[in-house]
């Protein structure tokens, strides 16, 4: 009875002295796993939260991150969603297994600029819901490295800009669904098997890209040009601007 009555105090102590582990959700900054714990303030200043239902990382406005090496990871296993509440910047790469749904609460502005180790955003996926406009930029980078890498773009009536410094292509993906929104740079290009990117109409690799939400498609280039000829009559300037003849100073003759 002694016996067992000792064995039950050392069991105890063991269970006192070794630390109970947080429940990690897969999202990891640099050294610090986001956890049970520290899920509801994630760096303790109350700019991001980890909404575990909704798999989501929630962002409010002026939050900031920087990571000058490393990774910040994102292994869930499902969909994963950032919700933007207003400007987020991070100054970092990120790497996800998981297809990354970025969506926003009015109007929201994403930046995200790649340090050293990889490319800006690498998903399986990205989905951009309206009214979110994504920056991406890669700088310094080599070419296997991108601003966006994922197997399947799509964006919904929202921005996405995406630029390389060094490298050659902005945008690595295999599919791109647009709706509500136009490749307005590279003008006329699209995706290119041979290069698996966003390139121009030529094949060449485009080192950057813009997608937009205004005019839906209808290029500037489809809008009629102003023909203005410069004669001289009667000892001066005349000039000819559709059909019509103004002087120097822009009074209709």
């Amino acid at each position: 009875m002694r016996r067992f009555a000792h064995l039950l105090a050392v069991m105890a102590m063991l269970m006192t002295a070794t630390p109970l582990v947080s429940q990690n959700y897969g999202i990891v900054f640099g050294d610090l796993e986001v956890t049970a714990e520290n899920a509801a303030d994630i760096f303790g200043d109350g700019m991001a939260s980890y909404d575990v239902e909704g798999n989501g990382l929630v962002l409010r406005d002026g939050f900031g991150y920087n990571l000058s090496h490393g990774l910040v990871e994102i292994h869930t296993g499902n969909e994963f969603h950032v919700v933007l509440e207003g400007n987020a910047k991070f100054a970092a790469s990120i790497s996800s297994d998981d297809p990354i749904v970025v969506e926003t609460v009015g109007d929201g502005y994403l930046k995200i600029t790649s340090n050293i180790s990889g490319s800006a955003l690498k998903c399986k996926s990205l989905t951009l819901q309206p009214k979110v406009f994504l920056d991406l930029l890669s700088r310094n980078s080599q070419n296997n490295m991108y601003a966006l890498d994922c197997e399947e773009l799509t964006v919904n009536a929202a921005i996405l800009h995406a630029e390389v410094t060094t490298a050659e292509l902005a945008v690595h993906t295999s599919v791109m669904n647009l709706k509500e929104c136009w490749l307005q740079k590279p003008r006329g290009g699209g995706l290119n098997d041979s290069y698996g990117g966003i390139c121009y109409a030529d094949g060449l690799p485009a080192k950057q890209v813009r997608i937009i939400v205004e005019g839906f498609g209808v290029e500037e280039i489809l809008q009629p040009e102003p023909q203005v000829e410069k004669v001289f009559e009667n000892g001066g300037i005349v000039i000819i601007k559709d059909g019509k003849k103004y002087d120097i100073t822009g009074r209709e003759l």
